[in-house]
């Protein structure tokens, strides 16, 4: 996420600190495979600040995008907000950027270097296979590190030894990495999620490692339900447990509705948008919030600040309608009543993010049927301006990015003869 600007000229000031620790103390050494803390603080004066975003960064390139931004965070009553990762072997730089609210500026902390040490040497193992007829055969030797999640695949030089003559060599060949998929089956903990509809992504049990939430129909057929995957850090899952919901949910996002830290989940079905409110342990309070009215089941929507006050809000398509509605957060998982009226071609995708540099969140929609890439421009205040729309045949998927590497978000939209970038 690029660090958006002042969001309006009478802006306090802040400033923004982080710390790292591991393991409850600050921490500039770690071994590989430690969890790491990163809290955020951001202050006006005296006051330290409760309510806005948050996001974490790689410090040691120019722009907070891509891969270089880490995630994003409310601050929470306690006045901090909070990212855990395992970082990787090498050495690290890590920044924090307030996103600023209608009512303070945006502002960055100083960088915290982190070192990440080797903690080897660590065990390999060496597989052989033959293959071919005499004057043709073909050798073949695979190495595999252990612990698979340790550190890279390993590298070198792999020796060939004929074993019948004093172990002579016969040939050597350098290894070469080999892409090999991770899968994953959930195991049989009696009911399971059956051809899930919908799956993302978050750090679920606030362990550092990325977990998976899973939404579908039940392996009884009789209701539908989430499964919790959580993520184990090496590319494989745990199975946690299937919260059963009154519906087949068909898209999910996740964040912190109610800015206490956890990761919540905010799931669409055909009786409208239900909110999850997150332990912080990988499963969700009993208690979910059905968000009235009902939002269309098809809708495609995104979370984010639309009206510049730190609390996150929604913003979906009210297809089969044209344009969007947005639902202004307040803070506690429940959600002000709806603001409509900007119109605009919008059956294809929707994403978000700051277009024109003002600091508040726009809107993009791509429309197949209509042919055409619409930008939203967002007025600080939860509505928008529709932009000359960008013609595209058959546009779908858009995501955003800085692919040019200049600080500015760009858009990327396929269509089935053409990928086209903004």
């Amino acid at each position: 996420m690029l660090a958006p600007g002042i969001r309006g000229s009478a802006a306090a000031g802040t400033a923004t600190t982080l710390a790292v620790t591991s393991g409850g103390s600050a921490t500039t050494t770690v071994a590989a495979g430690s969890a790491i803390t990163l809290t955020a603080k951001v202050t006006s004066g005296a006051m330290a600040l409760t309510t806005g975003q948050v996001n974490f960064c790689d410090a040691s390139v120019p722009y907070c995008t891509d891969i270089h931004s880490l995630g994003t965070a409310q601050l929470t009553s306690a006045g901090t907000a909070i990212m855990r990762l395992i970082p990787g072997i090498g050495s690290h730089s890590y920044k924090v950027v307030f996103s600023g609210t209608i009512a303070y500026s945006t502002s960055s902390s100083a960088a915290s270097s982190l070192a990440v040490t080797f903690a080897g040497p660590y065990t390999s193992a060496t597989t052989f296979t033959s293959s071919g007829n005499p004057g043709g055969y073909t050798l073949t030797a695979s190495v595999v590190g252990s612990p698979r999640s340790a550190t890279v695949a390993p590298t070198g030089v792999i020796s060939f030894l004929n074993t019948t003559s004093n172990n002579q060599v016969v040939t050597t060949a350098t290894l070469t990495p080999s892409a090999q998929p991770l899968s994953y089956s959930m195991p049989d903990p009696g009911v399971y999620i059956l051809n899930p509809s919908a799956m993302v992504t978050g750090d679920f049990n606030e362990d550092g490692k990325p977990d998976l939430l899973l939404s579908g129909i039940d392996s009884n057929f009789q209701s539908s339900g989430f499964a919790m995957a959580l993520g184990n850090g090496d590319g494989t899952f745990t199975h946690s447990t299937v919260a059963n919901i009154t519906e087949n949910e068909t898209v999910m996002a996740v964040g912190d509705f109610n800015q206490d830290g956890h990761l919540d989940v905010a799931a669409l079905g055909s009786s409208g948008l239900t909110i999850l409110l997150g332990n912080g342990d990988g499963t969700f309070n009993n208690n979910a919030i059905v968000v009235t009215p009902s939002v269309p089941e098809y809708a495609l929507w995104v979370a984010g600040d639309f009206s510049g006050d730190g609390i996150l809000d929604l913003a979906y398509t009210n297809i089969p309608l044209p344009g969007v509605t947005v639902l202004l957060g307040n803070g506690d998982g429940t959600f002000a009543a709806p603001i409509t009226g900007t119109t605009a071609p919008a059956d294809g995708a929707l994403v978000t993010g700051d277009f024109n540099g003002d600091g508040k969140l726009d809107l993009a929609l791509s429309s197949p049927a209509n042919g055409t890439i619409t930008v939203l421009l967002g007025q600080g205040n939860g509505t928008f301006v529709a932009a000359a729309p960008v013609s595209l045949v058959n546009a779908d998927p858009i995501v955003t990015g800085d692919f040019n590497g200049d600080g500015k978000l760009d858009l990327a939209a396929a269509s089935s003869d053409q990928t086209l970038t903004l």
